[in-house]
């Protein structure tokens, strides 16, 4: 009686190795799927992230000018100054559109209200520019709703253990 309960305590400490071994192997295969995936998505994630700031430079050079020039206050006089503005709105009404021709990456879909809501915060941020280069130009109100968006973005990095960065530094220089 004895040899079988030792018997069958010894069988059951078996199967929960085995039972345990299995659970373990099942837990290592997930992780290296995950793994295999993750630098895709990293790597996703970084080739959209970067294709922001090169949409809108393609664009906003005037608008880069203008700010440049006000904050180094050199900025022209007369019907200089009037065309350099004329320019610089136009480049922001670019830049607030050239937003709208980057597509989300399907490996983002996750994430698309987020990002939709960076775009319409980009957007919205190169408008208001557009309104003040109108009137006295000040950019304080407009660069903090850019600063919504890199936010966003900066969330999305950091989940996916990447560096934060700022768009809003990439398209200002």
């Amino acid at each position: 009686m004895k040899k079988l309960l030792l018997l069958g305590a010894t069988a059951a400490l078996f199967l929960g190795a085995c039972g345990e071994e299995s659970t373990t192997e099942e837990k290592t295969t997930a992780s290296t799927e995950s793994t295999e995936k993750a630098p895709d998505a990293k790597k996703e994630l970084m080739s959209f992230y970067m294709s922001i700031p090169q949409a809108i430079n393609a664009v906003d050079a005037d608008l880069n000018a203008f700010e440049t020039a006000q904050a180094k206050e050199t900025l022209p006089e007369g019907d200089d100054l009037a065309t350099m503005k004329e320019a610089a709105i136009a480049s922001a009404k670019e830049a607030g559109t050239a937003v709208d021709g980057i597509e989300i990456p399907e490996t983002l879909a996750d994430h698309k209200a987020d990002i939709e809501g960076a775009f319409a915060s980009i957007k919205e941020s190169y408008a208001m520019k557009a309104d003040e280069l109108a009137k006295e130009a000040s950019f304080e109100a407009a660069n903090a709703k850019f600063v919504e968006a890199d936010e966003v973005f900066n969330k999305m990095l950091k989940d996916q253990g990447l560096a934060p960065s700022s768009i809003l530094n990439e398209v200002s220089n």
